[in-house]
C-alpha cells in the first residue's frame, strides 16, 4: 500500500512539473529562435510574455526593439530601446539601434546626437560610424560617408556591412574597379550568405554585366529559396536581356507564392506588352492595381498601353479614367484646385468621350469663371451625346427624350450665349478655339539605368507620362524620344535636327515611397543650359505630384508669346487672353514673324532690332483673346497678321487667381526675359526656392540598400 502511495505521489509531482509555466529565460530562447528565422510576430509575442514575467529583462527589451525595427515600428523601437538601456550597462548596441530608428522617424538631429555620444565614450565603435554615415548620405555627403565606412573597415577588416556599403558607394561614385574589389572581398568572406550574392548581382547589373549578375542572383536564390527580392532582381536582369518568357515564368512563380506582390504583376504585364500580348498585359496590370491601387508606375504603364492599343470608343477606357475622376473629386473636397484640375485633365486624356467626366469638368470651369471654356465643353458634349446615348443606354418608348443633363446644358448654352454677346470674339467674329496657338517646340530625352529594383523601364514610363501631361497644352508641342539617350551630345543633336526650341534631359528615380525627377533644360539652338530643377515628392501620389510640378516648372520659364490676328485702324486683336495671364495694361513687343529666337544661354528670348515692328498695350481681354492699341516702330507701318507678340510687362494682376486656373496651369507664365510674372508662377517660384533648401533627408536606392544590410 505504501509503495502505491509513493508511486502516486511521484506521478503527481511529475505531472505538476510537466505543466509548470515556462520561465522568462525559456520564453526568451524560444523567441530568439523565431527571431533568427525572421518570424517577427511570433518572436514579439514571446518576448512580451517573457517581460510579463520579468519586466527588468534587458536582453528581452533589446531584442523586442530589434523585432519592432524589422517590422517598421520605429517609435516602438525607440521606446523599447530606452527600456533596455535602463537595465544594462552595455549601451552601445541599444543606442545605435535607437539612433537608426530615429533616422527613420526623421529625427536626424537627435539621431546624430545619439551616435556622437556613443563615439565619445567608445571611439572604436563601428556601428555608430555606420549611423553617422547614413546621416551623411541623407545630406548628400557621399564622400564623407565613404570615409566613415572606410574607418569602420579599418577597425574590422572583414566587417560585412562596411565591405558591402563601400562597394555600393564606390559604384554610385563611378569607381567600378574599387567597387568590384570590395564586393569580391565580401564574397570571399561571406560566400554562404544570400544577401552578399544579391548585392553582387545588383552591382554587376548596374555595370551592364548581365551574365555575372544573373549568376550571382541565381546563387542568392539557391542559398535562400525564400528571398523574394533576389527573385525580383533576377527577373529584372532577364528583362534587361529581353528574355521576356523567362521573366513571366519567374513572375508567375513569385505570384504563386504570394499573389499580393504587385511588382510581380507589373513586370509580368510589362513583359507581356513587349511580346505584343496587349490584352493579357492589361489584365495583369489590372490585377496588380486591384492589389495595390497606389502603384502609380503600374497605372501609368496600363494607361499608356490602353491608350495606344484601344479605340477611343472602348468602354474600358471609362473604368480606367474613373480612378482619376474620383481623385479629382477628392481634391475638390480638399480645396486643392490645382490637383483637381490635373486629375480631370488626366481622366479626359484617357476617356475623352465620357460625358459624365466632361460634364463635371465643365462645371469646374464654370466655377472658376472660365465661361468661354465652359461653353466649349458643353458644345462638345452636345455634339457627341446623341451617339454616346444610343450606344450605351437602353431606352424604351416611355423613356424621356432628353436627360436632365441635356436640359441643363441647353439652358446654360442659351444663357451664356446671351451673356457673351458682344464680347471680343463676337465683335471680331473670331472663334478662339479653332486657332493654332502652338508657340514652343520642346523635346524630352531621358537617361536610363541598367537595372531598377522596383519598376523595370520606369524611366521610359515616366518620360512618356511627362510628355502626356502636356496634352491639351495649346502653346507647346512636346515630344518624347522613344529610346533613352546615353549622352548630352546625342540629345542635342536630335533636338537641333528637329528644330526644337528647348530640349529637356530627364533623370527619374524612385524608392518604395518616394519619386524624384531631375531635369536640365537646354536651348535647342545652341545646346547651352537654360534652366534646371529637381522635383522630389514622398508618400501617396508622389509620381503624379512630381509630374504636375515638372509641367509647371517648364511653363514658368516659357515667355508668354502670341500672334497678331487682325489690325483695324491701330487696334490689334491678339490670340492671348486672361487664361494666358494677359489683362488690361499688359504690354507686348511686336516682332516680325519668325524673328523670335531663344537666348543663347539662360532663359528668355531675343530678336534682331530690325524685326521689332512696334508695341501693343492691352485695353481689354477675354479668356482667350485681347484687344490692344498699336504703336509702330519707325516711320513705316510694316505690321502684318501673323506677326508675333512677346510679353514685356504684365498688366493688372487683380483679375488673375494666385493659384491659376484650369487653363493657365498649362500655359507659359514668363515675360520676354524668362522671368515668371503671373501670380501663380511667382508663387511656384517661391515654393521651388523652399524646395531647393530641403536637400537633406532624401531617400534613395543607395541608402535603402545600405540600410538593409545586417
Amino acid at each position: 500500500m505504501k509503495k502505491i502511495l509513493v508511486l502516486c505521489l511521484v506521478c503527481s509531482l511529475a505531472s505538476a512539473f510537466s505543466f509548470a509555466e515556462p520561465t522568462a529565460l525559456e520564453l526568451f530562447e524560444s523567441a530568439k529562435d523565431h527571431q533568427n528565422r525572421k518570424q517577427w510576430f511570433e518572436a514579439v509575442d514571446l518576448y512580451r510574455e517573457a517581460l510579463n514575467i520579468n519586466p527588468n529583462y534587458a536582453d528581452a527589451w533589446y531584442n523586442l526593439a530589434l523585432c519592432s525595427y524589422a517590422l517598421g515600428n520605429y517609435e516602438l523601437t525607440v521606446e523599447y530601446a530606452d527600456k533596455a538601456a535602463k537595465y544594462t550597462k552595455n549601451l552601445t548596441d541599444i543606442q545605435n539601434l535607437k539612433g537608426m530608428a530615429l533616422i527613420l522617424l526623421g529625427n536626424v538631429t537627435e539621431a546624430k546626437n545619439v551616435f556622437t555620444d556613443v563615439l565619445k565614450r567608445y571611439p572604436r565603435d563601428i556601428y555608430s560610424r555606420f549611423g553617422l554615415a547614413e546621416l551623411d548620405l541623407l545630406e548628400g555627403k557621399i564622400s564623407v560617408a565613404e570615409t566613415r565606412y572606410f574607418d569602420a573597415l579599418k577597425q574590422d577588416p572583414q566587417n560585412k556591412k562596411a565591405l558591402l556599403s563601400l562597394a555600393l558607394i564606390s559604384a554610385e561614385m563611378g569607381k567600378n574597379a574599387v567597387s568590384e574589389n570590395y564586393i569580391n572581398q565580401a564574397l570571399s568572406n561571406y560566400s554562404g550568405e544570400a544577401e552578399v550574392h544579391y548585392l553582387a548581382a545588383y552591382l554587376a547589373a548596374g555595370q551592364g554585366n548581365y551574365k555575372v549578375a544573373e549568376q550571382r542572383a541565381r546563387s542568392a536564390v539557391q542559398i535562400d529559396t525564400g528571398m523574394d527580392n533576389a527573385y525580383s532582381l533576377l527577373a529584372g536582369i532577364l528583362f534587361a536581356q529581353k528574355r521576356y518568357a523567362e521573366v513571366i515564368d519567374i513572375c508567375d512563380f513569385r505570384i504563386g507564392r504570394n499573389r499580393n506582390l504587385s511588382t510581380a504583376w507589373y513586370l509580368k504585364g510589362l513583359s507581356l506588352s513587349r511580346l505584343g500580348k496587349n490584352s493579357e498585359a492589361i489584365a495583369a496590370y489590372e490585377k496588380g492595381l486591384s492589389i495595390n491601387p497606389q502603384d502609380e508606375l503600374m497605372r501609368a504603364a496600363l494607361e499608356q498601353l490602353a491608350v495606344s492599343s484601344t479605340t477611343i470608343e472602348d468602354k474600358k477606357r471609362d473604368s480606367w479614367a474613373m480612378y482619376h475622376y474620383d481623385k479629382a473629386k477628392e481634391y475638390g473636397l480638399a480645396l486643392n484646385a490645382r490637383s483637381e484640375r490635373f486629375e480631370f485633365q488626366k481622366a479626359l486624356s484617357i476617356a475623352p468621350l465620357n460625358e459624365k467626366i466632361r460634364f463635371d469638368f465643365a462645371q469646374m470651369l464654370n466655377r472658376d469663371g472660365l465661361y468661354e471654356l465652359y461653353v466649349q465643353q458643353l458644345n462638345f458634349i452636345k455634339d457627341n451625346m446623341a451617339v454616346l446615348t444610343d450606344s450605351r443606354i437602353k431606352r424604351d418608348e416611355n423613356s424621356p427624350k432628353k436627360s436632365s443633363m441635356q436640359i441643363r446644358m441647353e439652358d446654360d448654352l442659351e444663357a451664356f450665349k446671351s451673356l457673351m454677346a458682344n464680347n471680343i470674339s463676337d465683335r471680331w467674329q473670331v472663334d478662339p478655339f479653332y486657332l493654332d496657338k502652338t508657340r514652343w517646340s520642346i523635346g524630352i530625352y531621358f537617361t536610363k539605368k541598367p537595372i531598377q529594383l522596383f519598376h523595370a523601364d520606369m524611366e521610359d514610363v515616366t518620360a512618356l507620362a511627362a510628355q502626356q501631361v502636356f496634352n491639351g497644352v495649346t502653346s507647346t508641342s512636346v515630344v518624347v524620344n522613344s529610346v533613352p539617350v546615353t549622352s548630352y551630345a546625342q540629345a542635342f543633336r536630335a533636338a537641333r535636327t528637329s528644330g526644337q526650341d528647348y530640349f529637356i534631359i530627364m533623370n527619374a528615380s524612385e524608392t518604395e515611397r518616394t519619386f524624384l525627377i531631375d531635369a536640365e533644360i537646354y536651348s535647342g539652338k545652341t545646346g547651352t543650359k537654360t534652366s534646371g530643377f529637381s522635383v522630389y515628392r514622398t508618400g501617396n501620389d508622389c509620381m503624379a505630384r512630381s509630374l504636375q510640378r515638372f509641367r509647371q516648372a517648364v511653363m514658368d520659364i516659357l515667355p508668354i508669346r502670341g500672334k497678331v490676328l487682325k489690325n483695324v485702324q491701330g487696334k490689334l486683336l491678339i490670340d492671348l487672353g486672361k487664361n494666358d495671364g494677359v489683362t488690361k495694361d499688359s504690354e507686348f513687343d511686336i516682332i516680325r514673324k519668325g524673328g523670335i529666337v531663344t537666348k543663347d544661354s539662360g532663359v528668355g528670348i531675343t530678336y534682331n532690332e530690325k524685326d521689332l515692328l512696334g508695341t501693343v498695350k492691352v485695353v481689354d481681354s477675354n479668356e482667350e483673346l485681347s484687344e490692344g492699341l498699336y504703336k509702330k516702330n519707325g516711320f513705316y507701318d510694316t505690321l502684318n497678321a501673323g506677326d508675333e507678340v512677346i510679353l514685356t510687362k504684365i498688366g493688372e494682376k487683380k483679375d488673375l487667381k494666385v493659384d491659376g486656373n484650369a487653363a493657365s496651369d498649362s500655359r507659359p507664365q514668363a515675360d520676354s526675359l524668362g522671368v515668371p510674372v503671373t501670380p501663380a508662377a511667382q508663387k511656384d517660384e517661391k515654393e521651388a526656392l523652399r524646395e531647393s533648401l530641403k536637400t537633406k533627408g532624401r531617400e534613395s536606392t543607395l541608402i535603402n540598400l545600405i540600410r538593409g544590410i545586417f
